[in-house]
């Protein structure tokens, strides 16, 4: 199947001359958005505007959208860069070269997509969007499993299984609840004191705020997909296994009363973010990425399968006794239905430490979704 991601690239050393053309070029573009008057902007700029920007909101910048036929990349042996992109812009025949340095290297097969130049603080940043062709079926031998719970304390709580015993378990992104705490309390404080154009001020604190949480997302998966080539490199055939929060942040029902403090939690839980800087950087590198129905996985006991109470973030079970992290006792039911999920299609895989059959309360449908959005329904075993 193809997978895509998008490398972010700077435009570095750029002589007056191209300087000049990318801000004519970019500031003309603006112009077109805002009055639709054409001062002079490459055709193929002014049809991609046409095509994905409906609605202009005033005085906003956006990016030029650059065809995937008119960008090209080279790699190039030179003392500034290794990397140029040829950029159309309007007067000048075949565009103009300019050096790039990506935050990460170009693959060596890859093919260029839909692409967007932007312009932050006077510089000018190019967004490659890039497609690969890679096998990610799910394997059926020698299985290793990676199972993630999406929370709100904790962001990414994961089991690693292989072998039929645990290998590790870790809760990250746990300092993303203090980075919101303190821009909430900011905003208020600003609030409080009436700051002069406050909108302004509390949009610039929640771009930071934004920045900050994607930071900590962007480490924290990439960990993830890091530990699942680690276990490829050992011999393994690693699959990471989600559990699927839809509907958590269903409407509030009729006649109960709200819950602002609950209400901020849920919606401030990064899931989807974390499925999808997940998906894209799991299947980039080959590595099947399933759904798992997370029904019950905070409330069901591991080892038993009773239901539990939970004071904190400790989960309690009454019947088997044990004590445990309430995110990582999610994973290890996510863990435990997946490996379920993957005898029945006849995945051949060590059973696990608590055998998965009965894992799924009553009346759950049974099914494993893959990344690539088919569905295999296994109640037919």
């Amino acid at each position: 199947m193809q997978v895509g991601k998008t490398i972010r690239c700077g435009v570095v050393y750029l002589t007056k001359q191209k300087e000049e053309l990318l801000n004519r070029e970019y500031d003309n573009f603006q112009h077109f958005l805002q009055t639709g008057k054409d001062l002079g902007v490459y055709s193929a700029h002014k049809q991609q505007a046409k095509r994905f920007y409906k609605i202009i909101k005033k005085g906003k910048e956006y990016p030029i959208s650059i065809r995937n036929d008119l960008l090209k990349i080279e790699k190039r042996d030179t003392k500034i860069t290794k990397y140029w992109a040829r950029i159309p812009v309007k007067g000048k025949y075949g565009g103009i070269w300019v050096a790039i340095k990506p935050h990460e290297d170009f693959p060596d097969e890859y093919k260029v997509c839909e692409s967007k130049l932007y312009r932050r603080n006077g510089r000018f940043y190019l967004n490659v969007t890039i497609e690969k062709e890679v096998n990610v079926d799910l394997p059926k031998e020698n299985i290793a499993v990676i199972s993630i719970d999406i929370g709100e304390a904790n962001p990414i709580a994961y089991t690693v299984y292989a072998d039929g015993k645990i290998l590790g378990v870790g809760l990250e992104g746990r300092e993303i609840r203090r980075i919101r705490m303190h821009y909430l309390q900011r905003g208020r404080e600003i609030g409080r004191k009436k700051v002069k154009h406050a909108l302004k001020v509390i949009k610039k604190i929640g771009h930071k705020e934004r920045d900050k949480v994607r930071d900590v997302l962007h480490k924290a998966t990439t960990k993830i997909v890091k530990i699942a080539k680690k276990l490829r490199e050992q011999g393994y055939n690693p699959v990471i296994a989600i559990g699927d929060v839809k509907n958590v942040r269903k409407p509030r029902e009729k006649g109960k009363p709200r819950n602002r403090k609950l209400n901020r939690m849920i919606h401030s839980m990064p899931s989807y973010q974390v499925k999808y800087m997940l998906q894209y950087k799991a299947l980039w590198d080959g590595i099947p990425v399933i759904f798992v129905n997370e029904a019950y996985t905070s409330q069901l006991c591991w080892r038993c399968r009773a239901y539990g109470k939970v004071d904190g973030r400790r989960f309690y079970c009454p019947e088997c006794g044990l004590d445990y992290n309430r995110d990582l006792n999610a994973s290890r039911n996510i863990l435990n239905r997946s490996l379920g999920y993957m005898l029945r299609d006849r995945a051949v895989v060590n059973q696990p430490l608590s055998p998965p059959v009965g894992s799924t309360p009553k009346g759950d449908l049974l099914v494993m979704q893959c990344a690539r959005g088919e569905a295999t329904d296994f109640n037919r075993w």
